[in-house]
């Protein structure tokens, strides 16, 4: 009797035994596939900053390719960048639309900027680390760096203007009309 028992529990432990370490292959090969899975995303994912940009493919193998017609052509194009960049930083400031879609009209116009912005980058060589013996490509360079801190910074505070007041200003907008309207017609002179 006493061996029918060590033998029914010798069986239950070589049972638990063999479910967990079957539960422990299991589990790691669950965290193996998730491991390849991640790194093949990421290598096969590498070059995805430039992979919707329609890069010219004269891009200059080498900083001394660069001509001084090209340089121009570079400095009007961020020149273009920055006055667009003024332009619709005061289109949002001004409001007169609701809240989401002040929001997406930025997002829509900063996700096109920001395509021509690295695009001029790259077809400049204006992303390079080092500019030594090519003073007005660096030049050039410092421009293209200030241009995207201030973009990024305008971003978050249109993002933050548009959060808080694109109520009050839709409100404003409305009760401008309203007076405009009335004034109108009780008969006073509108300027």
């Amino acid at each position: 009797m006493e061996a029918t028992r060590e033998n029914q529990r010798g069986r239950g432990r070589t049972f638990l035994l063999a479910f967990r370490w079957t539960i422990y292959t299991l589990f790691m090969g669950g965290m193996l596939f998730v491991a390849v899975c991640m790194v093949v995303g990421i290598v096969s994912h590498l070059n995805w900053r430039y992979s919707d940009l329609d890069i010219p493919l004269e891009r200059p193998a080498a900083l001394a390719d660069i001509d001084q017609l090209k340089q121009r052509d570079c400095l009007a194009a961020l020149e273009r960048l920055h006055n667009d960049l003024e332009k619709n930083l005061l289109r949002a400031l001004q409001g007169g639309l609701s809240r989401r879609e002040l929001l997406k009209r930025w997002r829509r116009w900063s996700r096109s900027w920001r395509k021509q912005m690295e695009q001029t980058g790259f077809s400049c060589r204006l992303t390079e680390y080092s500019y030594s013996g090519h003073p007005d490509l660096g030049l050039l360079a410092g421009i293209y760096r200030l241009l995207d801190r201030l973009q990024q910074n305008t971003d978050r505070m249109v993002y933050t203007f548009v959060l808080e007041n694109a109520r009050p200003l839709a409100e404003l907008g409305d009760l401008f009309a309203r007076a405009r309207r009335q004034l109108g017609e009780t008969g006073a002179v509108a300027p």
